[in-house]
């Protein structure tokens, strides 16, 4: 598996805050797009549900999710995106 960075643009469905462009670590082996949580929080976003996840180390647990708008040249769609732990890197997923 190969990672590279890409930049797009994150916003807050309610259109409650500005967009906030993130520079992604793309994994083409992960599959939902992640943020640290105070970034999701700073953008007024709260948890809607739960996601099972397995991580890299294979341990299997449950993460809080949201829903965000994500632009990327110019395209805007709506997609999961994981609450992940203070100070880890944005993650791009497949399924974004």
């Amino acid at each position: 598996m190969s990672t590279f960075t890409y930049p797009a643009l994150v916003t807050n469905p309610r259109g409650d805050s500005p967009p906030v462009e993130v520079k992604f670590l793309v994994d083409t082996g992960a599959m939902f797009t992640c943020l640290p949580t105070p970034q999701l929080e700073a953008l007024g976003l709260a948890p809607q549900w739960r996601v099972p996840i397995m991580l890299a180390d294979g341990r299997q647990e449950e993460w809080a999710a949201t829903e965000i708008l994500l632009t990327i040249n110019g395209r805007t769609l709506h997609t999961t995106c994981l609450f992940g732990p203070a100070g880890s890197l944005a993650l791009l997923g497949a399924v974004s």
